[in-house]
């Protein structure tokens, strides 16, 4: 986590392969292992992802963008933000309804109508010497927002709640750490499409995907430390879950919610990679985040079963992040 522009002391940074793998998807090359709301089904609406439109860290680079599924009808709707104005991973999130989205940015959450219009701070943490991290996302019902928080008292980074008007902070998940430790850390949440399981990437000494009760409670990892799990999202029925995970390079991977099945999806065995996956409202699609061997980062969609991969942004900049909204 970015040290948070607050007073009083500040969290120490977690333990993170994230941008070690953005930094080496940016330059078209991978060393080694380990780089949303939830779907609420429906017809297939509009996409959102992020763009990166230069490579300066000081520059304003990185802009949030909704389009039609086919791509076209873009509209930058946040940004563009310097790097330094969010933490690993740039994500927004769909409000259920589709009408709008959340994200975080310069520590603070904001959401911004799918025109681009009506851009407004929901939440900012307390002055306390606590910071928040990427990634907030609603329940299904609109109700709320969970997110990361770090680090009130000895509480870890911790998943929160809030309500959809920045108000009522509770805890959801605390995981203690003692001064100075890095580690272990519950990011990047996405509710079930029931309302009441929240997946997210915990982050310990390597990268799981795990799940926790709405309210707390029956913690339970998923994925094993070696895959290197990240950045889950749920499918419509809410009976699988996809990620990214590395087996020598980054790839999409499928587990059902009982922690059987695991499927890699996509092939990248030798060069290039697949990232950031999410599906698509009515559950026949996958989109997601691939850079090739020659360089850049365009946006995909794939069948369920890993098959029909189709191109579907053409652009010099990068894209990430990809999340589907149901038609409105």
């Amino acid at each position: 986590m970015r040290t948070p522009l607050v007073t009083g002391p500040a969290p120490v940074r977690r333990l993170t392969v994230c941008l070690a793998v953005l930094a080496m998807v940016l330059a078209g090359t991978w060393l080694g292992a380990g780089s949303s709301s939830a779907v609420v089904p429906g017809s297939n609406g509009q996409i959102l992802f992020t763009r990166q439109i230069c490579s300066s860290d000081t520059r304003p680079c990185w802009e949030i963008v909704v389009a039609d599924a086919a791509d076209s009808h873009e509209k930058v709707v946040a940004g563009p933000y310097p790097r330094d104005a969010w933490d690993d991973h740039f994500i927004a999130n769909w409000a259920p309804d589709g009408k709008s989205l959340i994200f975080i940015a310069d520590q603070r959450i904001w959401r911004v109508d799918a025109d681009g219009s009506n851009l407004h701070a929901v939440f900012t943490p307390p002055d306390d010497g606590s910071g928040i991290d990427d990634g907030p996302a609603c329940t299904p019902d609109g109700a709320h927002i969970v997110f990361t928080r770090c680090c009130p008292r000895s509480s870890g980074y911790g998943l929160w709640m809030i309500d959809t008007d920045g108000t009522r902070l509770r805890q959801v998940t605390t995981e203690t750490v003692g001064p100075n430790a890095d580690g272990p850390s519950d990011n990047l949440p996405q509710v079930s499409p029931d309302g009441k399981t929240i997946a997210f990437h915990r982050n310990s000494d390597a990268n799981r995907i795990a799940l926790v009760n709405i309210a707390g409670g029956n913690l339970r990892e998923l994925t094993d430390g070696p895959l290197q799990g990240q950045i889950p999202n749920w499918s419509p029925d809410g009976r699988h879950l996809v990620f990214e995970g590395f087996e020598g390079r980054p790839n999409v991977w499928r587990i059902n919610v009982d922690g059987s099945g695991l499927t890699r999806l996509t092939s990248d065995t030798t060069s290039g990679g697949s990232l950031s996956p999410s599906y698509s409202p009515d559950g026949t699609k996958i989109i997601f985040s691939h850079f090739p061997s020659t360089g850049g980062v365009d946006l995909f969609t794939m069948n369920p079963d890993g098959s029909g991969a189709t191109r579907l942004t053409r652009t010099a900049a990068n894209e990430f992040f990809p999340q589907w909204a149901a038609a409105r």
